[in-house]
């Protein structure tokens, strides 16, 4: 009898200590740095529209907690709703190896979830290389498509030994792109569990973006291109967000006005998203920034 109590005190306790370790959000995670790991622009995957939430790969590292776990990006609706029509066909992975040897993944998308994934619509196992600072693409089996109404993740798992599986950079502060699956824990955002946070390296490529046609032809944007300042001119204007092709937004805020100027001389060359917002609807234009 003694014997039982015992044994029920001691996982009562231990029972407890787990619970407490959870509200406290103590995970061990295990940060190591990819030496010598520069990822090169010509690495990155192929020109089109790609979607990561990291800008800066310059110094790439591996994280781990010593056991497997769920890692990803979740792209809200509102992000989606500008890519309505088009699908996720491929998907981007820095191969941080394990220890030198093929690794295997599995990739997954769901639709729909605020705090979890949602509905799977597409899943793979891919399998990378082992060499450490490769990026490299994949095609996906079943293209994910966009309606534009709902949530979708990107996930990745990895089940085998390694205690560090998942590249991460420096945090770039969305809490999109820190979402971890855990079991005991569910879905969180990893800064809500780590004394440190990081956010999740990884791409995913929109087709069909390009054939996308610019919205509402009375609004005026120029100089198009431009090497700094872009005027926006349009009877109404209440609201203006900027993105770059990898869906990051550089820019937003409220306007009162028939015009504005925005200053793009500190973001890099390359094409961004104009969404303005007026008092009779949206628009959306691209503009190439030199």
């Amino acid at each position: 009898m003694k014997k039982n109590v015992l044994f029920f005190l001691m996982c009562l306790f231990a029972i407890i200590s787990m619970t407490q370790a959870q509200n406290r959000g103590d995970i061990q995670v295990n940060a190591t740095e990819l030496n010598n790991v520069v990822i090169a622009q010509d690495q990155l995957p192929s020109v089109g529209s790609w979607f990561s939430y990291v800008g800066d790969y310059s110094s790439p590292q591996i994280i781990g907690i010593g056991m497997p776990f769920n890692w990803g990006y979740m792209f809200p609706a509102e992000l989606m709703n500008e890519y309505k029509g088009c699908s996720f066909t491929e998907f981007g992975f820095l191969d941080v190896g394990e220890e030198q040897f093929a690794t295997t993944y599995t990739v997954n998308f769901y639709v729909g979830g605020d705090t979890a994934p949602g509905t799977l619509v597409s899943t793979q196992q891919f399998e990378i290389t082992g060499t450490v600072g490769d990026v490299v693409t994949f095609r996906l089996d079943t293209p994910v498509e966009i309606d534009g109404t709902q949530n979708i993740w990107l996930t990745f798992y990895h089940g085998g030994s390694l205690q560090h599986v998942a590249p991460v950079v420096a945090d770039v502060g969305n809490p999109n792109s820190r979402w971890i699956g855990i079991d005991g824990y569910g879905w969180v955002d990893v800064a809500s569990v780590s004394s440190e946070a990081w956010s999740w390296l990884a791409w995913v490529y929109v087709d069909g973006y390009d054939w996308i046609n610019e919205s509402n032809e009375s609004v005026s944007v120029y100089p198009n291109p431009t090497t700094g300042n872009v005027n926006i001119a349009v009877p109404g204007i209440n609201h203006i967000t900027v993105m770059n092709v990898l869906g990051q937004v550089v820019f937003e805020g409220n306007v009162d006005g028939h015009i504005t100027t925005l200053d793009m001389s500190q973001y890099q060359a390359g094409v961004y998203m104009v969404r303005v917002v007026t008092e009779n609807g949206e628009s959306v234009k691209l503009v190439s920034k030199q």
